[in-house]
């Protein structure tokens, strides 16, 4: 039978619960690798160009998203120990803990206005710490340093101090999720399509799933109300992105009107 000698995590529960126990688990317990592609062909960028240019009118960009999740170096994950008040120690000697939300105001991001932003730390939840930020209608990259003030530098400083995180040469930065590994980080956007056109626009997306693209109904509310329309919201991500993928994820975004 085969188990983490270090946190006691046997494979079946890893399999069953898909979360790692701890920063060995990654290096035990067999699971598809993040991917490496780096770049998208640009006759593909060229294909989605060319969808949405045709359907701008009725695409509705609704929110833009980004999360970074770290958990505490040698220790147990949250799995077996949320380990709450470490983490706000950490936050606290960081001066970083006037941004904590309680969980219970987990869902509080979600009922923002348009062009409004929130951000935030979350603890103990699938990682020790986790932040997001969530903009209603475009906001550009929050941790874009030509453009965020000197505390947002410093909270990107933070999380890649790799002193305080569990990191493992190789991989990077070991979240709970084996499908978070590298660095921690997922962007994500919620768009609005009518039902006429979304299955179109998923069989092009269905190109870059293996760039690192994923895309889906979005769980939370698959049909809403835009004005007079009723539109698809669907959610778009990409999870680890290096510099490159994050350009060309962004020139996608820019074709909705961005920048």
């Amino acid at each position: 039978m085969i188990f983490c000698r270090f946190c006691g995590t046997k494979e079946i529960q890893f399999r069953k619960s898909g979360k790692f126990g701890c920063t060995h688990c990654a290096q035990i317990f067999d699971f598809p690798k993040p991917n490496q592609k780096t770049k998208i062909p640009e006759n593909l960028i060229q294909t989605l160009e060319s969808f949405v240019k045709e359907n701008s009118e009725t695409l509705t960009l609704l929110s833009l998203r980004t999360r970074i999740t770290r958990n505490l170096k040698s220790s147990l994950f949250p799995f077996y120990d949320p380990l709450m008040e470490k983490s706000k120690q950490l936050l606290v000697e960081n001066r970083m803990d006037g941004s904590i939300y309680p969980k219970e105001s987990e869902k509080d991001l979600d009922s923002i206005e348009h062009g409004e932003r929130k951000s935030g730390f979350y603890l103990g939840s699938e990682d020790h710490i986790r932040w997001e930020s969530i903009s209603a209608g475009w906001g550009r990259d929050p941790l874009d340093a030509r453009q965020i003030p000197k505390e947002k530098l410093t909270l990107f400083r933070f999380f890649f101090q790799k002193n305080h995180w569990a990191t493992l040469p190789g991989l990077g930065f070991i979240s709970s999720c084996p499908t978070n590994l590298g660095r921690g980080r997922r962007d994500s956007i919620l768009l609005g399509l009518p039902p006429g056109i979304f299955l179109e626009f998923f069989s092009i997306l269905q190109t870059l799933v293996k760039f690192g693209i994923e895309f889906a109904p979005s769980t939370d509310h698959r049909f809403r109300n835009i004005g007079k329309d009723r539109v698809l919201v669907v959610k778009i991500s990409w999870k680890n992105s290096i510099l490159v993928q994050k350009r060309q994820f962004y020139k996608i975004l820019s074709l909705l009107g961005s920048y």
